[in-house]
């Protein structure tokens, strides 16, 4: 149990998921505004908004299946840890990519610490499904 006690885990993963929606937007609506804050004056480039776009097409997308997945109680945690593998993958590209701003580093760090959150969250999100799998049968 990762969560404090009491707490409901589809809720935080549906908190979670509408969340990286509304991040999936941002990236979809202001490619040029996220990405010169994530690396600068590149990220404004036509080449740097296409892969923004991409990146707020799959959160918005993953956000989605998890924010559904969460509230049908079946298969939010996996959707969770997909988005947590994701974020995991983007941190570690922001951290070793060469002549990145320090800010796309620090970016970089909090994206870490949100893959963590989220693979915990995803933890009890399980175990909570197959409670409740357990109550069916």
């Amino acid at each position: 149990m990762n969560l404090p006690e009491g707490t409901d885990p589809r809720r935080v993963a549906a908190y979670l998921g509408r969340g990286r929606v509304g991040i999936g937007l941002a990236l979809i609506l202001a490619p040029g505004v996220v990405g010169r804050s994530w690396i600068g004056p590149a990220g404004a480039t036509p080449g740097a908004r296409v892969f923004v776009r991409l990146t707020g097409i799959r959160d918005a997308v993953v956000g989605l299946g998890t924010t559904i997945a969460a509230g049908q109680r079946r298969g939010g945690a996996d959707w969770l840890s997909m988005g947590a593998v994701c974020d995991a993958g983007d941190a570690l590209v922001s951290l070793v990519t060469p002549g990145l701003p320090k800010r796309a580093r620090l970016l970089g760090v909090v994206v870490v610490a949100a893959a963590v959150g989220q693979f915990l969250v995803a933890q009890d999100l399980a175990a909570d499904e197959r409670d409740a799998s357990e109550m069916e049968l």
